[in-house]
């Protein structure tokens, strides 16, 4: 048990490799950062789903010969810890993944980005109602205990899908679409262009407009029918600008002019670039994607901004923003289902190094920088920790930020979020396994964070220390019993040649007396088994829930099949807040089409040494 606490408090050791400046008065200049944030991403203990964690994606359209993406996030890979979830990414979450409505999360991702110089987050957003207006609500609330910004990557082409429509079956046209713009437009400036957490830069609301969805025509039309409070600046408008250019002499040659961008110019907006264009073809060197850039592709794609916007003195351009990205790979999601592979290099952090300095060299010019992104895991252009680049492109966010705000970098909060996220989950654990948190101890979490987003990283430090000590003392009280059930233990149907036969489901039972035992006590356990990879439709495990809603609940894991051949090992996690056990009925089904094997539940039960 030691053990495996130890590995969770890891980052406690790492702290001490961190250097300590002295500091002074660091208010800084004003100007701000801010970095997308994509989501959203779902837990099945949190949300009884998976969302973007999971994927699967017919990919025959690309060269590479990579004929589709299966990513079953359910599934942990590996025979020991630390497990690793089959998630739609190349890099993998420091963290594991987690629900992004987790208010723990949440409060790790806030504290995260704050220390590394970040001002707020741009949430994906397309329009009122939509799980990612769930998420910027969420934002919101988190965000306000820690002075930090939630604003909005509008992504208006979400409107104009038929998305809107399945859930409002009322709007069906493109004029009741726009018309529903303006309502969208002024719930934004109702809600998130107003209050503790709007992104306020120089004096002005800002959000940035991803497109494609509004015409120019139409966002006029929409925008002249929205109410702008008496005292309010108007808000200002970053409009995405990310024309492709072409490859000539082996020299990628950006697009410096378009008539559209001239466009909403005309409307006030100001061109903000986004991912750079990928023009290279795949190559030897660059098997796995359709097309890449080079890392001075991305410099060349970005001269444009500078010189015609960035050190433009048109007033139109209220607001200037740079913009920076570490890197993409989207063997993740492979264009969202379009089948196409791209790829940027992060050069080992170099890449991302490389577009802060040249944004540096006219920070003069510039007001804020807009990072892309926050968590793209699917695209692979994320800044959050993982396992494979640690917090390095923390660390470069933060050199620069503070390079650009002439602020100090003070690098002793980088680690403080996830030792405080750890903790607030080992709280949790120790309750849930019958222990009483003393309240001291919760108010003491509390404190750290309210520390680490004060920057008093020092004192925040010294009341996590004393919180780890109170775990690892607790910890120690608790009582654990190993148990595994093999098939003879589980099943009463009978093995074919090929396996057993789920698609009249497949029961398995518990012993009588573990009933009790799993409904009294915590316990982490997994179910693990063998499954034949034919066809590309599903299995599914199914529990009895008392969570609502049960539909969601009830499903413990989704195994989708992709055409291999092969028996294919499943190991997934069991959620005791989930799983209601009935005695004398089946505590699983595993329900589809196919055959299984091996089939092997694993618990710990812990419970209070008093018990």
């Amino acid at each position: 048990m030691k053990k495996r606490l130890l590995y969770r408090l890891m980052p406690l050791l790492s702290l001490f490799l961190l250097s300590y400046p002295t500091i002074a008065k660091n208010t800084g200049n004003g100007k701000k950062v801010y970095a997308d944030y994509h989501g959203v991403r779902y837990t099945r203990n949190h949300d009884g789903m998976l969302g973007r964690w999971a994927m699967y994606a017919d990919t025959r359209k690309s060269h590479t010969g990579i004929n589709s993406l299966c990513y079953n996030a359910d599934n942990l890979s590996g025979d020991k810890e630390p497990y690793m979830n089959e998630i739609a990414s190349v890099h993998y979450p420091i963290l594991g993944i987690q629900s992004d409505l987790d208010e723990d999360y949440i409060e790790y991702q806030i504290l995260s980005a704050k220390t590394a110089g970040i001002d707020g987050f741009f949430i994906e957003w397309g329009f009122m109602g939509h799980e990612n207006d769930v998420l910027l609500k969420a934002m919101q609330k988190v965000a306000a205990r820690y002075d930090f910004e939630i604003g909005v990557n509008w992504c208006d082409g979400w409107l104009y899908y038929d998305w809107i429509t399945k859930r409002y079956p009322e709007i069906n046209t493109r004029e009741k679409k726009t018309e529903h713009y303006v309502r969208c437009y002024q719930y934004l400036i109702d809600s998130v262009f107003t209050g503790v957490t709007a992104p306020i830069v120089k004096g002005y609301p800002v959000f940035y407009l991803f497109g494609p969805g509004a015409t120019v025509e139409e966002y006029k039309w929409a925008y002249e029918r929205v109410r702008i409070p008496v005292g309010m600046n108007a808000p200002v408008v970053l409009r995405r600008w990310a024309d492709w250019g072409r490859l000539e002499n082996n020299r990628y040659i950006p697009v410096t002019h378009s008539e559209e961008i001239d466009e909403w110019i005309g409307l006030g907006a100001v061109p903000t670039a986004w991912l750079p264009a990928r023009v290279r073809i795949m190559d030897a060197a660059h098997p796995y994607w359709d097309n890449y850039a080079e890392t001075e592709d991305l410099i060349e794609f970005m001269k444009p901004f500078r010189d015609s916007i960035w050190n433009n003195p048109n007033p139109v351009f209220r607001i200037k923003s740079g913009f920076v990205m570490p890197g993409m790979d989207n063997r993740g999601c492979a264009g969202w289902g379009r089948g196409h592979f791209f790829y940027i290099p992060r050069d080992r952090g170099e890449t991302y190094r490389k577009m802060w300095r040249f944004n540096m060299a006219n920070k003069d010019s510039l007001d804020m920088v807009f990072i892309a992104s926050w968590s793209d895991f699917t695209e692979g252009h994320e800044i959050a920790p993982t396992r494979e680049n640690g917090i390095r492109e923390l660390e470069t966010t933060l050199y620069y930020s503070s390079l650009f705000k002439e602020k100090i970098a003070d690098k002793r909060g980088l680690l403080l979020p996830e030792r405080l996220f750890y903790l607030r989950k080992q709280f949790a654990l120790l309750k849930d396994s019958g222990i009483d948190i003393e309240k001291k101890q919760v108010r003491m979490l509390n404190d750290a964070a309210k520390y680490i987003s004060k920057e008093k990283y020092k004192k925040a430090d010294g009341l996590l220390r004393a919180c780890t000590d109170y775990v690892l003392k607790m910890s120690s009280r608790l009582m654990r019993e190993n148990l595994n059930l093999s098939e003879k233990d589980l099943l009463r149907d009978s093995l074919d040649k090929q396996g057993y036969d789920v698609g009249k489901s497949l029961k398995l039972y518990l012993p009588k007396d573990l009933h009790h035992k799993l409904l009294k006590y915590n316990y982490e356990g997994y179910i693990c088994f063998e499954y034949l990879d034919e066809g590309d439709d599903f299995i599914r495990i199914y529990s009895e829930t008392n969570r609502i809603p049960k539909d969601k609940y009830s499903v413990v894991g989704s195994i989708r099949k992709n055409k291999t051949g092969q028996w294919k090992p499943v190991r997934i996690r069991l959620y005791k807040g989930n799983i209601f056990y009935k005695e004398n009925n089946p505590a699983f089904y595993i329900k589809g089409r196919g055959y299984v094997r091996n089939i092997m539940l694993q618990y710990q039960m812990m419970h209070y040494e008093n018990d």
